[in-house]
């Protein structure tokens, strides 16, 4: 039963979602599944690279430190979500850090596995590139925002992406489920944490956020302009 689940999750990932199922089965064949709790760290920056992984389920953070040590949360991955394969790509070390969110199951492949992979489904490394270049002009966008937004600004463009990436509408308004709490917006937009939760503060009263509770937070539908 569990094997199943894991290729059902699988068969949902965009990644692998243009393989038929036959190649698929291969491809669920040569993979290993691991699961780990809670602030696990996957790697660390600098560490050698062989695996690529896909989050099955729960959430994973990639991250940085500046040179005071503080965290810089880049990105949040979620179900469905790949991660690892610059350094299986370029031969160098990893560029960041991944640790668990919350309790996660990865679905990983060796070195060997993911060039066997790509070479046997050319047409996964576009999908792959292009993912990369979404992220990169993520990355940009950050960039920009730390250039020329203050706090404020950062938190609200953040806010923006989630709502146009994750948001469903539902009676109560623009529903984003699996939102960063209050800390990782911190350490995502070079805050503290009790700076964010005076924004959050302010954007509820100024009726843009209906609540933001934990990971589960609801935009008003026709907020004003600060979010749309």
């Amino acid at each position: 039963m569990y094997e199943t689940n894991i290729y059902l999750h699988l068969k949902n990932v965009p990644l692998f979602n243009s393989l038929a199922n036959e190649q698929l089965k291969t491809l669920f064949r040569a993979g290993i599944t691991k699961s780990f709790p809670k602030d696990h760290v996957i790697f660390y920056q600098h560490d050698h690279g062989d695996t690529f992984y896909i989050v099955i389920t729960g959430k994973v953070k990639i991250t940085l430190l500046n040179e005071d040590g503080k965290e810089i949360v880049l990105s949040l991955l979620k179900e469905g979500d790949f991660f690892g394969e610059m350094s299986l790509m370029d031969d160098e070390t990893r560029s960041v850090s991944a640790v668990c969110v919350e309790n996660t199951t990865l679905f990983l492949f060796t070195r060997n596995q993911f060039h066997k992979l790509i070479s046997n489904y050319p047409g996964l490394l576009t999908k792959i590139f292009t993912e990369i270049c979404s992220r990169l002009r993520h990355a940009n966008k950050k960039i920009e925002s730390l250039a020329f937004l203050d706090v404020c600004g950062r938190t609200i463009q953040l806010l923006q992406q989630l709502k146009l990436e994750q948001g469903e509408k539902t009676n109560a308004g623009i529903e984003i489920s699996h939102a960063p709490t209050h800390k990782e917006i911190a350490s995502m937009v070079g805050a503290s944490r009790e700076t964010i939760t005076r924004i959050i503060k302010v954007l509820k009263d100024n009726n843009t956020l209906v609540s933001y509770k934990g990971r589960k937070v609801i935009l008003r539908e026709h907020a004003n302009n600060l979010l749309i």
